[in-house]
């Protein structure tokens, strides 16, 4: 289940997931405090190009991950997306790419977002895959540029 993401929401099981080696990896930024993770979260809510979703299980409520487009431009139709599936036995089972596909066909009826960019890391392999599922390709874009060759650009158009 998708659902805004809230302050609430922010919790040291959550901090935690941003310290876990496997995501410390792959993650742009991270913290160690949960203050400061609490005024991050608080920081984007608050703004209308950041949509903030917390990935939800569906039967027990547990948080399990966030999905995190920033911006959505909507005088240009792209967003640009970010997926932490914090929980580790929550991955490889198929979430990011379900909640991807669910979350890209909102923006795109909704707010009328046509293009999905995200950068990642090549040796994030399971994560390619995921994106690949979901229907994202490895691109070049403007809007990304001198991305390292070890964390390419990939796009999703609908």
């Amino acid at each position: 289940m998708l659902r805004e993401l809230t302050v609430a929401d922010v919790t040291e099981r959550y901090r935690d997931w941003l310290l876990e080696p496997e995501a410390k990896k792959n993650i742009s930024a991270t913290t160690d405090s949960l203050s400061e993770l609490v005024q991050y979260v608080a920081d984007r809510t608050q703004r209308e190009d950041v949509l903030f979703l917390g990935i939800f299980d569906l039967l027990s409520g547990l948080h399990v991950g966030n999905l995190k487009y920033e911006p959505v431009n909507t005088e240009l139709g792209y967003a640009i997306v970010g997926v932490l599936i914090g929980e580790v036995e929550y991955r490889g089972r198929g979430v990011a790419t379900e909640v991807l596909v669910a979350s890209t066909a909102w923006l795109k009826e909704n707010r009328q977002i046509n293009q999905f960019l995200l950068g990642v890391w090549k040796a994030n392999l399971a994560a390619v895959r995921a994106y690949e599922k979901a229907g994202f390709k490895l691109a070049e874009t403007p809007l990304l540029p001198n991305r390292p060759p070890e964390a390419p650009v990939m796009i999703l158009n609908l």
